[in-house]
């Protein structure tokens, strides 16, 4: 009780309330902005929240990766360019609706479906990361370890058409992982002599580099003339009682896909958009409206993206695994802290874990209002032109690179990973797998170690543990259904390919 009451007294002080606000309004612009998102948006503005303390800092940040997955939909609703991956469904009906003179109608509809998503998705974390939490004390370095193993795979092979490039992004990010200090024998390796990594890699650094620094040198290399802006009859964006008729379904709907698929560490609304979209679609009445401007083709994705991210806080709390790249990033911030997610935050912190519970779903509400206020001067922000965009990135990279440790080490770090991420964007190397792996990298090497040290080197504790074997066969699972995917897949081709040849032969 002491840790609630001191958690909603931080939230509803003024400097609580102040930092959702900022964090909604910046959200939105982020999301909006084509390119960017909740991700590249977290990586600039963690070096800034730094002396806010971790209660402010996470309700900052959870108040941005809100709004962020709402904003996306703004561009794809007057663009028909989403302005993030999880807005792409929208954009469909979206700009259909648009198109016909009802954009107002579809925002409304967008910020409405988005705010009921988000407080759904937070109520769940507020009824299941406690549960969750309470049978992973009871966890040993075992099932830690294949936990830990599970959320890599699973990422690996979730982000990004290939899996051999998942696996290989992820391995990769382990390798960085180990440079430091050892966390068993305390002796410094691969660090090359450098002091500066003692630590380890800068994550700050490297999560800047990958994200931020990488999407500007995209920008400025593509120079795309933006769209013309659908501005004619933007003002209000309540929802009509009509409008509110026919698509409490596809909301509810959304938000349960979203919900129960953020809670998949890899999956995320850029697949559970679709899942919703799909599934409202087969239960519609008039199916054939879709792609033509429907209502419910706009309410379910957008209640999906904005519930994934309540699910996705789920595993991130109760088992320290985060479950999206965003979501790695908040436990770069956690770690910056000194803090480190998991079971054992509900004993350490109760005060900022409650914090996170209830500012999840009062960020949502935030972000409704910020959204109906602030909506005609933040569409503005969309004219602006790529390479402008591109500088303001690189200014707040450099700052927030240097902010941390006052070294120019980091800076230079910071443009050699933004070097690194460009190359991998041109090569369709996913980015995900390298920071979630230098996330779960100490959780994974360590809780190997310390199991293999208390079982004298047993190798079978893996298998006898039953948490450890549960999660090591997800694990395999994981790894094994895109394989299967591109099978099947391989032999729909094949069976159209034979088809054909028979009817030319005919």
């Amino acid at each position: 009780m002491d840790g609630i009451l001191q958690s909603l007294g931080v939230i509803f002080s003024f400097s609580g309330l102040a930092v959702l606000i900022i964090g909604a309004l910046l959200g939105i612009v982020i999301g909006a902005l084509p390119g960017l998102g909740p991700s590249i948006g977290l990586s600039l503005l963690i070096p800034f929240t730094y002396n806010l303390g971790p209660e402010l800092s996470m309700l900052m940040m959870i108040s941005l990766y809100t709004s962020a997955e709402y904003g996306g939909s703004i561009s794809a609703i007057l663009l028909s360019t989403p302005g993030t991956a999880a807005a792409a469904a929208t954009a469909i009906d979206g700009y259909a609706m648009a198109r016909k003179g009802r954009a107002n109608e579809a925002i409304s509809i967008s910020l409405t479906a988005s705010t009921v998503g988000g407080v759904f998705g937070g109520l769940a974390l507020l009824l299941l990361a406690m549960p969750l939490a309470s049978l992973a004390l009871k966890f040993g370095p075992a099932g830690y370890f294949a936990v830990g193993v599970f959320g890599l795979t699973s990422v690996a092979a979730l982000s990004g058409g290939s899996l051999i490039k998942g696996l290989v992004c992820a391995a990769f990010g382990l390798a960085l992982a180990t440079i430091g200090i050892d966390p068993i024998a305390g002796t410094p390796r691969f660090t090359f002599g450098l002091f500066e990594l003692y630590e380890g890699v800068p994550f700050l650094a490297a999560l800047i580099g990958l994200f931020a620094v990488s999407e500007a040198l995209v920008m400025i290399e593509n120079r795309v003339a933006a769209a013309p802006v659908i501005k004619d009859k933007v003002g209000h964006v309540f929802m009509s009682g009509a409008l509110w008729k026919e698509t409490w379904r596809s909301m509810l709907s959304g938000s349960v896909i979203g919900t129960l698929l953020g809670i998949l560490p890899g999956v995320g609304g850029n697949i559970a958009c679709w899942v919703a979209r799909d599934y409202a679609r087969a239960r519609d009445p008039h199916p054939e409206e879709f792609g033509k401007g429907s209502a419910n083709g706009i309410a379910a994705p957008e209640a999906s993206n904005n519930a994934t991210v309540g699910g996705a806080l789920v595993p991130l709390l109760a088992l320290g695994v985060p479950g999206s790249p965003t979501t790695a990033i908040m436990v770069g911030a956690l770690i910056m802290h000194g803090l480190h997610p998991g079971p054992q935050l509900f004993t350490e912190a109760p005060s900022l874990v409650y914090a996170i519970l209830f500012g999840t779903i009062i960020a949502s509400l935030v972000q409704y209002a910020a959204g109906s206020l602030f909506l005609p001067l933040m569409a503005r922000v969309m004219r602006l032109p790529d390479a402008v965009i591109a500088v303001g990135i690189m200014a707040f990279a450099v700052l927030g690179a240097f902010a941390i440790r006052n070294l120019m080490f980091d800076v230079y770090l910071m443009l050699g990973f933004g070097v690194v991420g460009y190359l991998m964007k041109k090569l369709r190397f996913p980015v995900a797998p390298i920071v979630l792996a230098m996330v779960l990298g100490y959780l994974v090497e360590s809780n190997y170690r310390t199991a293999l040290v208390s079982s004298q080197g047993d190798y079978m504790i893996f298998i006898t543990d039953p948490v450890s074997l549960l999660f090591l066969v997800l694990s395999l699972v994981s790894l094994l259904t895109p394989l299967w995917r591109r099978l099947q897949k391989r032999r729909v081709r094949q069976v159209d390919v034979d088809e054909t040849a028979n009817g030319t032969a005919r």
